[in-house]
């Protein structure tokens, strides 16, 4: 999602107004932390650079905003950024205790905290293992410097490969890479030279995203100036094909479009975003979905701290979609996993079959090859994998 900031907010939330009446099981909570020390040239996150002075009071606001949310009972929590590992170990464990003080998250519930390599030595991964994390998300992109480079990423690829292995040491026993595909000046061999890498080191999970190019950011100014190749789309999808052949024969299962893991270790916290089902979304720049209702905070970081003291959330959305459009999330995001979307749940959740709402768009991808129904299961052909998006503009 893009940065917010510039954009006034279009109300307030006042902290502790929505109401629960007991621990619900289920939710999922996400905390971003949008502080970098360096802004990758592809990035239009919410993240902000040369804000690190203001660490310390934006996680004391992030508390406050933890301990005036609905009581939810927390299935998992997933700490994003920008660089979440810019936190101390002091930091992230007040924020964790925090957390399971008030959704109640259990010690063995997954805990997911996002980190550059170059930030990790043993004392800080320590750290971060002995505050609650148990799982920890490297943005490692490429296993190639001049890549890195390329992308404005601070670490390089032998900072990576130790930040793996001491992870491994200190006991995280579940931990996730960042991968990027269709980058400029990266051809088929390189890519696979990244994916037999980053497999060697052991990892449980891989997440492998197409280079998006996004306007305003230094990359896109980069290609309109010719200083660099456009990505070709045909060679992406290429790399795609590589990385679903060779990772299935390292033992890895493709859950979601982008995403594969070994045995038992898929993100439990994004199959919450995939299913459609409620998360809470705490901090600057964060979105969330609860109880009908979809919003996402400013992402200015002063206005953010200044409005928790005063006890108020500053909103750059909130809506609440009819039935309709929540059917339809439910069936686009439910698509891109390889289990695709029961029908019986389907029926269980709206009291009706998805045939009797997206009819014509399903047929329509029934017959162009992209969707198959495997008896209960309504899932997305290799192909259809290919391309999704033409089936999933015509179920919006």
């Amino acid at each position: 999602m893009g940065s917010s900031v510039g954009q006034k907010p279009i109300g307030y939330l006042k902290m502790g107004s929505t109401k629960t009446a007991s621990l619900q099981q289920g939710a999922a909570v996400y905390v971003h932390f949008p502080f970098c020390r360096k802004r990758c040239s592809y990035c239009d996150f919410d993240s902000f650079t040369g804000l690190e002075g203001r660490i310390g009071p934006y996680l004391e606001a992030v508390v406050a905003q933890v301990e005036a949310s609905p009581p939810v009972r927390a299935s998992t929590l997933y700490v994003g950024g920008g660089t979440p590992s810019l936190m101390g170990a002091d930091q992230a464990a007040r924020l964790v205790q925090a957390c399971r003080d008030r959704f109640g998250l259990a010690h063995e519930a997954e805990t997911t905290l996002e980190a550059n390599p170059s930030d990790l030595d043993r004392a800080k991964l320590e750290g971060y293992r002995a505050a609650g994390f148990n799982r920890l998300s490297v943005g490692v992109q490429s296993v190639d410097d001049g890549v890195l480079r390329l992308l404005g990423r601070r670490h390089s690829a032998e900072e990576a490969g130790r930040a793996i292995a001491l992870a491994r040491e200190v006991g995280f026993d579940r931990v996730s890479v960042d991968l990027i595909y269709g980058i400029p000046t990266q051809d088929s061999e390189l890519w696979r030279s990244t994916l037999e890498t980053v497999v060697d080191w052991g990892v449980d999970h891989l997440s492998c995203y197409m280079l998006s190019v996004e306007l305003g950011t230094p990359l896109e100014g980069a290609i309109e100036r010719g200083e660099l190749p456009a990505p070709f789309e045909d060679e992406a999808a290429a790399m795609y094909g590589q990385a679903v052949v060779l990772l299935a024969g390292a033992g890895f299962r493709r859950y979601e479009i982008s995403n594969w893991a070994r045995a038992g270790r898929e993100s439990a916290h994004n199959l919450f975003y995939w299913r459609n089902q409620p998360y809470l979304g705490i901090g600057a720049g964060a979105a969330g979905s609860w109880e009908g209702r979809r919003y996402k905070i400013q992402a200015d970081v002063p206005l953010y701290i200044r409005a928790t003291q005063e006890g108020r959330l500053p909103l750059v959305e909130d809506e609440s979609p009819d039935r309709r459009r929540d059917m339809s999330d439910t069936m686009i995001l439910g698509l891109r996993l390889d289990e695709g979307v029961s029908r019986d749940v389907f029926l269980r959740r709206y009291g009706c079959l998805p045939e009797d709402v997206f009819g014509e768009a399903l047929a329509w991808g029934e017959g162009a090859g992209l969707l198959t129904r495997e008896g209960d299961l309504l899932r997305l052909t290799e192909q259809g994998i290919l391309l999704s998006n033409e089936l999933f503009e015509r179920l919006l």
